[in-house]
């Protein structure tokens, strides 16, 4: 009993799996007790699980070490960028995230974007303006795409769109303003923009 408290402790599994199968010896040999092959696997099956390798969870905070980067359980590691003189346009936003090593933020559920609001109110005392994340679309009814090329996986139920696009041609840009998702022609910049890691 103290061995195998000492192994759960230590989480050595290699002396776990020796206490079981051990013990199982001992009281073959003994004479105490005669295994059936129904014994013999579940005595096999316990010595697989307790030896089968598992990696511990990264905690956020050990991957998120860019500079000016915040680790956040739902976001992971993400920076938010604000500047009240330069403004830059979709492309600029998601060059510069690039050169971090990260990309655009990517909302993948409703509580990443509602996470992602409860943030932002803090730099949003001067009013409510508009943050890159990722997400384009070609035309005002198509589909809404990430920057790798894929659908996105969440979208709110309501895009509020600034412009009545016609044209197809037009590239559509996803952004966060007024803390509602709205979509706005290309040419349209900010000064704000959410980058991840």
């Amino acid at each position: 009993m103290v061995i195998t408290t000492a192994a759960e402790t230590t989480n050595n599994r290699i002396l776990l799996s020796s206490v079981l199968v051990g013990t199982a010896l001992a009281a073959s040999v003994s004479g105490n007790y005669d295994f059936s092959y129904t014994d013999l696997a579940l005595l096999t099956t316990a010595v697989l699980v307790v030896n089968f390798p598992t990696n511990p969870p990264v905690p956020v905070q050990d991957y998120c070490t860019a500079p000016g980067y915040t680790a956040d359980p739902l976001l992971g590691c993400y920076r938010v960028v604000t500047s009240d003189t330069s403004f830059v346009t979709y492309d600029q936003a998601k060059q510069e995230c690039v050169n971090d090593g990260g990309r655009l933020l990517l909302i993948n559920s409703e509580a990443e974007a509602n996470a992602l609001v409860a943030i932002l109110r803090t730099y949003a005392a001067g009013g409510l303006p508009y943050w890159f994340i990722q997400g384009t679309r070609t035309g005002a009814s198509l589909t809404w795409f990430d920057d790798s090329g894929n659908p996105l996986i969440y979208l709110p139920s309501t895009v509020t769109s600034q412009n009545s696009l016609t044209s197809t041609r037009l590239s559509l840009t996803l952004q966060l303003g007024g803390f509602q998702y709205e979509a706005l022609q290309p040419t349209t910049t900010s000064n704000r923009f959410v980058c991840e890691i």
